[in-house]
């Protein structure tokens, strides 16, 4: 499929179109901000169209929206004896006009400058609603005609409220970077988002959609000549046993292991690893449980500290602690009445105040103590999920792995752009199993005839920092492969 090349300039006007060039490459990501890269002839009429603060829009034939839209952040002479005899060429690019998104922070309080910041009664700003209307409204208020007048970006239009779809999200803002945040809200696959040039109205306008299920229709395998390579992996686990040890000193020292079974019988191996936690407040008693590492604190109490929302561990603890401090003031009272008194009706008064004050101490200070040594328990038991969560942690980062590679092309029956789009969501059948999943990237380069020479899209995670880990759907191919090979 062709692909034309359309130049706006600062103010957002079509310039011109560019068709002839030597090279051009384009990434198209799913809600992040893609980028491209076109290499023309220097000197010449459609070279001069690109121009600082200008842009392009890249068509594909047939397709009324573009494939993307961007400014233009880059410039490079490329000359060598080799392939020049004139001014040689220039390298133009830059990012998809998504990346406006990632340029701009979430104030606390957009309608204030950064230096008026300092009056708004919050210092973070609360929000919940459905996922594409946060996004809507977060463009609107910080780059959009709804942001203050020298943070607007000139033409970007956010255009009425959409009517919301999806799951509710609620978070807290200060100074995030938009981009961010949006991924962070559209993590489920359900929200997706586009800056995208509209020459006919000269603005950049921002829309969020729903990816499709396409699995049904668009699907890529070797027998459909659509599928030009695949690589699948299984790895074995670089850790099967994780031995956790708390606080404690020497014998006591609490040890706790945790053994990943199945992987270790699946692939005849066993892996131990340790993971120092002397932060966990846990040692060995007598009979080899784990008990409670405890200081005194300024009262002679036993310091078990708190949950971890910063609240006593139990109610009844909560309840005596409150009824301590109460008890504590009242015999401080007491004593200054005690202090005040000159007359021996005042001293009797307040030897009896001070006497029942006491008593009362006395029996809180004892109730305390019983609290205290009965939360312990509570307190055990969350340190012990706090070592499985550690031990997981580790099983998790070295468990056993099955990448799944692939490497679709564009066909007549089915191309990127015309038929399915990043975000999308695809299915792959090889040897039997079928895969679906969202395409998250597509990779395309075009020759100096305006045709595609490859289209790589990336489904699932494939190729980002977060690989896909796929080992069922790895292990039922390999296992439906040996099938087929023991019937031939």
């Amino acid at each position: 499929m062709a692909y034309r090349i359309e130049v706006r300039d600062r103010d957002l006007n079509r310039v011109g179109v560019i068709d002839t060039w030597i090279q051009l490459d384009m990434v198209v990501q799913f809600n992040d901000q893609g980028s491209w890269k076109l290499l023309v002839k220097a000197g010449t009429p459609q070279a001069e169209l690109l121009q600082q603060g200008g842009g392009v829009a890249i068509y594909q034939d047939g397709v009324q929206t573009p494939i993307l839209t961007g400014q233009i952040e880059d410039f490079q002479t490329y000359w060598t004896v080799q392939q020049h005899s004139s001014e040689g060429s220039i390298f133009v690019g830059g990012k998809t006009d998504n990346k406006l998104a990632y340029q701009r922070l979430a104030f606390p309080e957009p309608s204030l400058s950064v230096s008026q910041q300092y009056s708004s009664p919050n210092d973070v700003r609360n929000v919940k609603k459905q996922a594409n209307i946060l996004m809507w409204d977060e463009v609107r208020k910080s780059l959009g005609p709804g942001a203050l007048t020298n943070r607007q970006v000139a033409g970007v239009d956010t255009g009425t409220s959409p009517t919301g779809f999806g799951a509710t999200k609620s978070d807290s803002l200060r100074y995030d970077v938009i981009g961010e945040k949006f991924a962070e809200w559209s993590s489920d696959k359900k929200t997706g988002w586009r800056l995208i040039y509209n020459p006919n109205t000269k603005s950049i306008e921002f829309r969020t959609y729903q990816p499709r299920d396409l699995s049904g229709k668009i699907r890529f395998s070797p027998e459909l000549g659509n599928l030009r390579e695949y690589i699948w992996t299984l790895s074995a686990p670089k850790v099967t046993r994780v031995i956790v040890a708390c606080q404690g000193e020497g014998k006591e020292r609490y040890i706790w292991q945790k053994i990943d079974s199945a992987s270790e019988t699946e692939w005849n191996l066993q892996i131990e690893q340790f993971v120092d936690r002397r932060d966990i407040p846990l040692k060995t008693d007598t009979n080899g449980n784990p008990a409670l590492v405890v200081k005194k604190d300024a009262d002679g109490f036993d310091d078990i500290g708190q949950n971890p929302d910063g609240t006593d561990w139990t109610s009844d603890l909560y309840r005596a602690r409150r009824d301590y401090g109460s008890a504590v003031l009242e015999r401080d009272a007491a004593q200054a009445q005690l202090d005040a008194a000159v007359t021996d009706e005042e001293k009797a008064a307040a030897n009896a105040r001070l006497s029942a004050a006491n008593t009362a101490l006395n029996e809180a200070k004892a109730d305390l103590i019983l609290e205290i040594n009965a939360a312990k328990s509570t307190v055990v038991a969350y340190y012990l999920e706090v070592i499985e969560q550690a031990a997981d942690e580790v099983l998790k980062e070295g468990e056993k792995s099955g990448n799944f590679q692939i490497y679709p092309i564009d066909t007549e029956q089915i191309m990127f752009g015309r038929d399915y789009f990043v975000g999308d969501i695809v299915s792959v059948e090889v040897n039997g199993v079928t895969y679906k999943d969202m395409v998250r990237e597509v990779n395309i380069t075009v020759d100096d005839g305006g045709n595609a020479l490859t289209v790589s899209p990336k489904i699932g995670d494939q190729g980002s920092g977060d690989p896909l880990n796929l080992y069922q759907t790895v292990f039922d191919l390999r296992r439906k492969l040996r099938k087929l090979e023991a019937r031939m």
